[in-house]
């Protein structure tokens, strides 16, 4: 064998070797938080240390509780796990007001939204999602759902925090009185200049008259 080609099948082993790897660290995950869908802090990284090293980021990294940003908006990533391979290139990821309970005769839909994927024999999908008003709202418990033709492959469940729709409207409702307040005060002030200078320039007027006699 020439030492090119010794280069070449060593890096094809080494390629071989990483593919396996990922393979490995990724369908522990998927046994680990299959039907799931995990709410995370951040984006998982593309490589990991050790094969449990996604269960770990996992773990360490989900969360139930989504604050919102400074538009009043929630953002935070997902990842979804199936108990087997998609078999299709959609899903679609269902959104459920739970205040009164998860079943599907208790349960509230939200809104909704077709996310795809490259593989269709994955069994996990990550994503990254924008709440915005007035769909969503602060103070509310929300079950996300992963459907593929009716079925439910995965499922999981956070509460929003922040200030609510109904804050929100209050405020907005005094600001408008506020500035209701100061357009009457400009008017009213521009109502009594006119009515000091009309006083003003009647006296005048009076006091020219007076002096022509």
């Amino acid at each position: 064998m020439s030492h090119r080609a010794r280069i070449v099948a060593a890096s094809f082993v080494a390629l071989f070797v990483v593919v396996v790897a990922g393979e490995v660290i990724a369908r522990r995950a998927e046994d680990a938080f299959a039907g799931k869908v995990i709410i995370l802090k951040k984006r998982p990284p593309a490589t990991f240390k050790s094969a449990d090293g996604f269960v770990q980021f996992l773990h360490a990294n989900q969360m139930r509780v989504v604050y919102a940003d400074a538009d009043t908006t929630w953002s935070f990533e997902t990842m979804a796990f199936f108990r087997r391979a998609l078999g299709d290139y959609e899903v679609e990821m269902v959104f459920y007001d739970v205040k009164n309970g998860s079943s599907p005769s208790s349960r509230r839909f939200v809104d909704s939204y077709t996310q795809y994927t490259q593989d269709r024999n994955t069994r996990s999908l990550s994503g990254k999602c924008h709440l915005i008003r007035p769909s969503f709202d602060a103070g509310k418990e929300y079950m996300i759902v992963v459907q593929h033709k009716g079925d439910e492959l995965a499922k999981g469940f956070f509460s929003t925090k922040g200030i609510s729709q109904s804050q929100i409207d209050d405020q907005l409702r005094a600001d408008a009185e506020v500035k209701k307040m100061e357009q009457s005060m400009k008017e009213l002030e521009q109502k009594v200049k006119e009515q000091e200078e009309a006083a003003k320039k009647k006296q005048e007027d009076s006091k020219a008259a007076e002096d022509l006699f």
